[in-house]
């Protein structure tokens, strides 16, 4: 029998955007090159893991006052950490034929601005295809899962799978805060 976390994504965003799911602020993430079996799996548990924090003095401060708004910092929600779960809705491609960063696509979708910007810089620059995934049952871990490194050139919106027996253990220790209730913090 496969071990649950060894078939569990786990989904890579900029830390103001985890934050922002987490909270349900935003309900479908813009996801590039997802494995195989989530693009069939409904119901289906992902992790939410948070890069590091921005180096821009603009974008820090940006990332600063919107963590600042939820109650968090760089203690509280750390860089390279798995900070919650959530349940895929749905997931499909985003086939449009010419996107364009319009507010259209936001207001169909619930999507975070920042992902928007993300979606035609990865469709022109590495010609890649966006998949969008619904989430719901969103959940921050009451204690986030710490130094839990992603693979090499993994950027926001990536999603990716154990690479070694450390992350199977780190996210393992993540479903299993999933199964016991009083373990899980509510939402903000």
């Amino acid at each position: 029998m496969l071990d649950r976390a060894s078939v569990t994504a786990a989904i890579s965003l900029c830390p103001e955007e985890a934050v922002c799911y987490l909270a349900r602020v935003y309900s479908t993430l813009v996801v590039f090159d997802p494995p195989e079996f989530i693009k069939t799996v409904i119901d289906s548990r992902v992790l939410i893991h948070s890069l590091g924090y921005p180096d821009s003095p603009d974008a820090a401060y940006t990332c600063r006052q919107l963590m600042d708004e939820f109650g968090f910092d760089t203690d509280t929600f750390p860089a390279f950490a798995l900070q919650g779960l959530a349940t895929i809705a749905a997931i499909f491609p985003c086939d449009r034929q010419d996107i364009h960063v319009d507010l259209e696509l936001d207001q169909q979708f619930d999507i975070a601005p920042t992902s928007l910007i993300d979606i035609q810089a990865r469709i022109d620059q590495k010609g890649q295809t966006p998949w969008l995934v619904q989430l719901k049952d969103t959940y921050f871990l009451q204690e986030p899962i710490y130094d839990v490194l992603p693979p090499m050139n993994v950027i926001t919106g990536d999603m990716w799978l154990p690479q070694h027996l450390g992350h199977a253990e780190d996210f393992q220790q993540a479903l299993s805060r999933d199964i016991l209730s009083d373990r899980l913090c509510g939402n903000l």
